[in-house]
């Protein structure tokens, strides 16, 4: 099960690069590289015949590797990524059945160039491909080329007792394993009234942890989302679940996850419904 990146030769691409490095690097799983073809406005039929657009949609492809390849350097780990050019369509629709046909255990993308520094901001692309995974999605922020920290000490997840909160749980507890990081679960109580209950479901999320794993509860009083997305103290990573989709199972954000995509500090990963298992049997040695 390896880490898919979604790529392109923007600022947003490199991101999400430096992220999908840094966590192949961290977990030991292997890496994928995907760009799209672009296409052009004769619509797909036409290029897709027009042995003149082939060529250069290749030359396309490996251009954006081999800046690929200049800007991560040795940076994967002991194993250099496969780069894979995929087929002309949606970027979004293409990314999410890649990564479906591969088993991927994460698919990371980047923000748009139009955000705040060091905050997320998902871009069009991002916001269509959100709705269609069905593997968990980690999105890196703006700027996370810069100001990414490339060690990962303490994973984050928001936990609130829903079946969504303990797949995130699941999603952190194995990345963790992966990289010896801890696991902080934190729980939100929107006034001191609420602190009690949060502290009772903080216990039931750490009682639901392996012994092995090194981990920490905290509970933090404000609004739930804007919060989350600007906790007091060091985060990595943070894991949060979504709302399921009867019968099908693909990624549909809830409330507090659609604000953290758009304003949090550091990488989210958003994990769709029973997307747990995936990663689990990634976590195996």
């Amino acid at each position: 099960m390896p880490i898919v990146t979604g790529y392109e030769d923007t600022p947003g691409g490199h991101d999400a690069l430096v992220l999908g490095a840094q966590l192949t690097r961290l977990t030991g799983l292997s890496a994928v590289v995907a760009t799209v073809y672009p296409v052009d406005a004769r619509g797909l039929a036409v290029v897709a015949r027009d042995p003149r657009w082939r060529e250069k949609a290749r030359r396309v492809a490996a251009g954006r590797f081999s800046r690929a390849r200049e800007l991560i350097g040795d940076g994967w780990g002991a194993d250099e990524p496969e780069f894979v050019a995929l087929t002309p369509g949606s970027v979004a629709d293409v990314l999410a059945d890649h990564a479906d046909d591969v088993g991927a255990a994460v698919l990371v993308v980047g923000s748009t160039g139009h955000g705040l520094l060091g905050r997320l901001a998902p871009g069009r692309t991002v916001q269509r491909l959100l709705p269609l995974a069905r593997c968990p999605v980690a999105i890196a922020p703006r700027g996370y080329r810069h100001l990414g920290t490339g060690t990962m000490t303490t994973v984050t997840v928001a936990y609130d007792g829903s079946a969504e909160a303990d797949r995130a749980v699941a999603v952190a507890v194995h990345l963790a394993g992966r990289t010896g990081a801890a696991v902080r679960v934190v729980t939100v109580a929107e006034d001191a009234d609420g602190v009690p209950a949060a502290q009772a479901l903080a216990h039931k999320g750490i009682a639901s942890l392996p012994v092995e794993v090194d981990a920490i509860s905290d509970v933090v009083v404000g609004p739930v989302a804007a919060t989350l997305a600007a906790l007091p103290d060091r985060t990595d990573l943070l894991v949060v679940g979504s709302r399921g989709y009867r019968f099908m199972q693909r990624l549909l954000l809830g409330g507090v996850a659609g604000v953290l995509v758009r304003t949090a500090r550091y990488p989210v990963i958003v994990v769709p419904a029973a997307a747990g298992d995936a990663v689990r049997g990634a976590a195996g040695p």
